[in-house]
């Protein structure tokens, strides 16, 4: 990532004939060694610019995943005569559903479970919205056995209950054991986003 960003920063200096550092802060990478994982740390990034402020909705979140996933399903519902063509240049790996098929790589939920999720999260995480918990948790929470108040932890402070590596325990002690490290930060925050 060090020589990526480098290169990256040195282009962008260039185009605005400037000097100095490219990135804010430095860079950190996170391994995510589970459905549960990469979930909570979606949920994270996705909701980052209405944490901040910066905009009111996902579908106003510009430059985001998010909007991109959310214009790319609103444009297959208005396209099912026509043949679609993609009009983002980055290709997004899909939401193929729980019961995707195993040859077909994609994210083992289905975007409209993910959107109900993160509309309810966003909902309860921002204060001076005038939303409120709904009495039922989202389908995807039920299947993955978390609780709503275990989300809501996790999907506000997950770059803070975890370094580097996030998954089960088993597999987060594994994999920095794999990569040389012997220490590992995350075990109370892991057992309860991957209930046994």
């Amino acid at each position: 990532m060090r020589c990526l960003n480098e290169e990256i920063a040195r282009k962008a200096n260039k185009e605005d004939q400037c000097k100095g550092a490219f990135w804010e802060g430095r860079f950190k990478s996170q391994a995510l060694l589970g459905e549960q994982a990469l979930l909570s740390c979606m949920m994270y990034v996705d909701l980052n610019p209405i944490r901040a402020g910066v905009t009111p909705s996902l579908e106003q979140s510009d430059f985001t995943s998010i909007q991109q996933r959310i214009r790319e399903h609103h444009q297959t519902k208005t396209l099912t005569q026509q043949s679609s063509s993609n009009t983002s240049r980055f290709q997004l790996l899909p939401f193929v559903g729980a019961e995707h098929q195993a040859k077909k790589a994609g994210i083992n939920f289905t975007f409209t479970d993910y959107l109900e999720l993160i509309d309810w999260t966003g909902r309860c995480i921002r204060n001076d919205k005038k939303g409120f918990i709904a009495p039922n948790q989202p389908k995807i929470l039920q299947q993955m056995g978390i609780t709503p108040d275990t989300w809501l932890e996790h999907s506000e402070q997950f770059m803070e209950h975890y370094a580097n590596v996030s998954g089960k325990w088993s597999r987060m002690c594994a994999f920095k054991q794999h990569v040389g490290g012997h220490w590992c930060k995350g075990k109370f925050a892991s057992h309860q986003l991957h209930p046994s």
